[in-house]
This record gives C-alpha cells, sequence and structure tokens, in this order.
C-alpha cells in the first residue's frame, strides 16, 4: 500500500484516504457591510465604474503613472458610513499598489486620511472632466 503525510498533522495516511485530524478551516460568515461585497449587485458596479475609467487608475495618472485598475475603492469607508456603499462618487478605480498606498496613507491619521480622500476626489474630477470633453 502507498501512503502519504497528512500536510497539516504529520500522520501516515493511506493514498487516496482523508487524514481524519479534523483540520479545516474555518471562515466567519460576512457582516455588516462585508456581505454587500459579495453580491452581484456589487460586481456590476465595480465593472460600471472600471469601465467609466476606461480601466486605467486615476490615482496612479496622477502621480505620473500609468496603470490599470482591478479594484474599486471607497473613498469614504463603508464601514464608516453605511449609506455611501453604493454611491459613484464615493468611488474610484485603483489599481493593486495604488490602492496599498491609500490605505497606508489612511493609517497615518485622520489629517493624512482626509488629504488623501480629497486628493481622490479631485482625481475623480479631473477624470471626469476630461471624459465629458
Amino acid at each position: 500500500m502507498i501512503y502519504k503525510r497528512c500536510p497539516h498533522c504529520g500522520k501516515r495516511v493511506p493514498e487516496g484516504k482523508k487524514c481524519g485530524c479534523g483540520f479545516k478551516r474555518e471562515y466567519a460568515a460576512p457582516q455588516g457591510t462585508r456581505k454587500l461585497y459579495h453580491t452581484s449587485r456589487w460586481n456590476k458596479l465595480q465593472k460600471t465604474i472600471v469601465s467609466i475609467y476606461s480601466g486605467l487608475d486615476p490615482y496612479a495618472k496622477s502621480q505620473g503613472r500609468i496603470e490599470y485598475a482591478n479594484i474599486v475603492h471607497h473613498i469614504v469607508p463603508a464601514e464608516e458610513d453605511p449609506e455611501l456603499f453604493w454611491n459613484q462618487d464615493n468611488l474610484i478605480p485603483l489599481s493593486r499598489a495604488s490602492h496599498d498606498a491609500v490605505h497606508v496613507r489612511y493609517r497615518m491619521g485622520q489629517q493624512e486620511k482626509e488629504k488623501c480622500q480629497s486628493e481622490l476626489r479631485s482625481c475623480i474630477r479631473s477624470a471626469a472632466s476630461v471624459l465629458l470633453g
């Protein structure tokens, strides 16, 4: 008989069988605004926001970089103001690098967070002026 090792507890188990150590990842069900990210309405809204900006990241463009947007970011976080969750004026498409940089700035303090939020809103306004011509 051929055996393998369980990657979680290290026991020797016959090939094709489960160990029985009971290891299983338990994930908490999303609560509050977190569960809204798992809806088809959110998926459609994300695609709409990204397509409005032609798939580009306006925040990166304002810093002299051209990057594709693959994340839609809430300027005012959804946990702080759930009423703005679906508001398109509160959403901006960002690349992973820009999104990480924005969240670093958000954690630096309230003053830096407000400065970053105003920069993001100005990116939206400048992109809208280019789109409207």
